[in-house]
């Protein structure tokens, strides 16, 4: 299965999608757009409301639908809305990678004109650009790291950790205190992805940004590669600190065990203070990078453009200048400063914001210790999703074997690749 397929297999299409949306773009009447999203955060979804009164406040002959689904579902849906005449105007896509499959299916509209652009950090946009065209624009900057409960890090006298010895001591002290030193919302593969990756991104993509390029094109194999190997060892050893039950708890519990001081640390992305906050609005967040090795310096915060709003390639020019508008706003001051204050975000736009702590940190953190991902070559969401099923299927059962792991993962690539 070639890289494209993901998308491609809806083959033929694109020609025949002319749904309502268009329909009502040319006869003049009201423009109904959709905007398809996964933000379940309430600080996201609040954002997203006060886009649509805005928006539909200054333009009263377009309607703005907002359709909110849970992100393990995202993709599937969307595609479903693709392939059967259905498709929103506006909706996410995660990587650089999948810009480029949905593009070659037809469905981005090229973006390079809009105003809109001129708002937002040039390096973010690099993310959203393929072939020379902008088809996707971030709207926050994503950080990756350890989320932790200040309050009780400074109660049994822990100091952020450098290293895995140094977090490993932290969490025996923890334990001995009766407090589960992760929260893991394992039930999820979205979430417990952020696991893993926080090692294997500071590790292997630092130090090779052509890693999974060549993975996926198969000239290198995961077998082969001692830093990845390692790195899920290291994910694996920290089993005995997970909360209990770690498969079976959601993402909506693992917020709660944080905000209730259950848990006191949650590997995550920055999305996760929205999140815990909602739940305790009190709480003290603070954030640090995971730690990967012995060595400190190779402790990094993973700093990477976060979602990228795209647009569907409508015909109707009607309907693209309603979404040019909508798009307008969205990248505004005005809005990113709600995303940022909210929705408890990074926002892609700067503006003197009052942000939370841990995510002026993150914004703030020195470029030597940091690992910024923008306009590097990602994993496609097939490919993606292989990586997070089959290393989150190795650690449910009581032993690890990290060669089998491995050659798993080499053997899926290999069959996408064929």
């Amino acid at each position: 299965m070639k890289k494209a397929t993901v998308v491609m297999m809806m083959a033929a299409m694109v020609a025949s999608m002319s749904g309502t949306v268009m329909a009502a773009g040319d006869s003049g009447d009201t423009i109904t757009l959709t905007w398809l999203n996964h933000y379940a955060e309430a600080g996201k979804q609040a954002w997203i409301q006060s886009v649509k009164e805005q928006f539909e406040a200054k333009y009263d002959n377009v309607i703005l639908n907002i359709e909110t689904v849970d992100a393990d579902s995202h993709k599937t849906i969307l595609q479903t809305k693709l392939a059967s005449d259905d498709a929103p105007a506006i909706f996410d896509l995660a990587s650089n990678a999948d810009l480029a499959i949905y593009n070659e299916s037809g469905y981005l509209a090229d973006l390079s004109d809009f105003e809109c652009l001129n708002n937002v950090d040039a390096d973010l946009l690099k993310e959203g650009m393929v072939d020379g065209k902008q088809l996707g624009i971030p709207i926050e900057l994503s950080g990756y790291g350890v989320f932790y409960n200040v309050d009780i890090f400074e109660q049994y006298g822990l100091e952020e950790p450098k290293t895995l010895s140094e977090l490993r001591q932290i969490c025996d002290t923890l334990k001995e205190n009766g407090v589960t030193p992760f929260a893991t919302p394992f039930a999820e593969a979205w979430a417990f992805s952020c696991y893993p990756r926080a090692l294997y991104d500071e590790v292997c993509w630092h130090d090779d940004g052509d890693f999974w390029a060549k993975l996926m094109d198969r000239s290198e194999k995961f077998a082969d590669s001692e830093s990845f190997k390692t790195q899920m060892e290291t994910t694996w050893s920290l089993h005995e600190y997970w909360n209990d039950d770690a498969f079976g708890t959601s993402w909506d519990s693992a917020q709660q065990l944080m905000a209730n001081g259950e848990a006191a640390m949650c590997v995550h992305g920055s999305w996760a203070v929205d999140g815990i906050t909602s739940y305790n609005p009190d709480i003290n967040i603070g954030v640090f990078p995971m730690p990967v090795s012995e060595n400190p310096e190779e402790a990094l915060m993973i700093k990477e453009p976060g979602q990228q709003l795209v647009l569907y390639n409508f015909e109707d020019e009607a309907t693209k200048e309603a979404a040019r508008n909508l798009y307008n706003l969205i990248y505004s001051q005005d809005s990113m400063k709600v995303y940022a204050e909210e929705a408890h975000q990074m926002p892609s736009v700067a503006g003197d914001y009052d942000m939370l702590p841990a995510l002026a940190e993150i914004m703030n953190y020195p470029s030597e210790q940091s690992f910024s991902e923008a306009g590097l070559t990602r994993l496609d969401s097939e490919h993606q999703d292989i990586v997070f099923e089959t290393i989150m299927n190795a650690c449910m059962g009581d032993e690890f074997d990290v060669d089998a792991l491995l050659n798993d993962l080499d053997t899926a690539f290999d069959n996408i690749a064929q």
